[in-house]
C-alpha cells in the first residue's frame, strides 16, 4: 500500500508541470489567448505612449483638461506595460510563477493603475461638466494649473490608499505567510 502511494505521488510529480498547463486550456487555445492578450498589451502601450508623446512634443496640448488625459494615459500605459504582461502567464498557467514579492508588487500596481484610471475618468467628466455648466469661471481659471495638479496627485494618493495598505499588510493581519511559488496571486494570499 505504501509503495502504491509513492508510485502515484511520483507519477503526479512527473506530470504536474504538464497537467498544470494543460488542465485549463488546450495548447491551441493557450497560443491564441497568449497572442490575443499580447496584442492587447501592445496596443495599450502603443496607443497610450502616443498620447504621452503628443503631450510632451506639442506644447499647444498643455492645458488644464489635457493634463487630466495625460494622467489617464499614464495609468493605462502602465497597465499595458506592467500589469497585463504579468497576467498573461498567470491566466494561462492557472497559477502564479513569479514569487511572492513580485505578486505583491503586481497586485499593488494593478489595483493602483486601474483605480487611478477610473478616478481619472471621473475627474475628466467633472472637468467637462464644469466647462459646460460654469463656462465663464472655467475660462477665467484656465491658466491656473495648481488645482489641476493637486487633483491629479489626489487621484494617485486615493487610488493607492484604497487597496495598497490592505495588500501590503494582509499577511500580517492573516498571521501566515503566503507560499512562495506555484500559488494563486490574489489579495487573500
Amino acid at each position: 500500500m505504501g509503495n502504491m502511494y509513492y508510485k502515484c505521488a511520483e507519477e503526479r510529480n512527473m506530470t504536474s508541470s504538464i497537467s498544470d498547463v494543460d488542465s485549463k486550456f488546450t495548447l491551441a487555445v493557450m497560443v491564441f489567448l497568449g497572442i490575443l492578450m499580447g496584442l492587447i498589451a501592445l496596443i495599450t502601450v502603443l496607443g497610450n505612449g502616443l498620447v504621452i508623446l503628443a503631450f510632451l512634443v506639442n506644447k499647444d496640448l498643455r492645458h488644464r483638461s489635457n493634463y487630466l488625459f495625460l494622467n489617464l494615459a499614464i495609468s493605462d500605459f502602465l497597465v499595458g506595460a506592467f500589469c497585463i504582461p504579468l497576467y498573461i502567464p498567470y491566466i494561462l498557467r492557472g497559477k502564479w510563477i513569479f514569487g511572492r514579492l513580485l505578486c505583491k508588487l503586481w497586485l499593488v500596481v494593478d489595483y493602483l493603475m486601474c483605480t487611478a484610471s477610473a478616478f481619472s475618468i471621473v475627474l475628466i467628466s467633472y472637468d467637462r461638466f464644469l466647462s459646460v455648466t460654469k463656462a465663464v469661471t472655467y475660462r477665467i481659471q484656465r491658466g491656473t494649473m495648481s488645482t489641476t495638479i493637486v487633483k491629479m496627485v489626489a487621484v494617485w494618493v486615493f487610488a493607492f490608499l484604497i487597496y495598497g495598505p490592505a495588500i501590503l499588510i494582509w499577511e500580517h493581519v492573516r498571521g501566515a505567510p503566503s507560499p512562495t511559488s506555484g500559488f494563486h496571486c490574489n489579495c487573500s494570499q
